[in-house]
């Protein structure tokens, strides 16, 4: 879903890789420069929580801005994504509209 709502904002699908599951994404970032991550919350293997946790520790890693986009709305969940260095949290579910105002970098 979130990458139908990047195309349709025009971003060029050559410029998205995508992760299967969290340790995927983990793999995919340690491999390959990535200038923005977006991740769902609620992932196999790995959830984005733990994801972040992971990019906020890898020196090559820690500057990349991160969106979480979640279900998850309780107010714990969102200090905790924040206290971990979310650089964004979008809740869903979304427009474009909302993912466009909430980008840290232009895509």
């Amino acid at each position: 879903i979130i990458i139908r709502v990047l195309l349709d904002m025009n971003v060029q699908q050559r410029n998205m890789t995508e992760g299967i599951h969290g340790k995927d994404a983990v793999d995919k970032l340690k491999a390959a420069k990535y200038d923005y991550i977006i991740s769902d919350w609620h992932m196999p293997r790995l959830t984005g929580l733990d994801l972040l946790k992971i990019v906020r520790t890898v020196p090559g890693l820690r500057h990349i801005p991160f969106l979480m986009i979640t279900v998850e709305s309780e107010k714990d969940s969102i200090l905790q994504a924040i206290q971990e260095g979310v650089d964004n949290y979008i809740i869903k579910p979304f427009s474009s509209n909302v993912l466009e105002k909430n980008k840290i970098n232009p895509f």
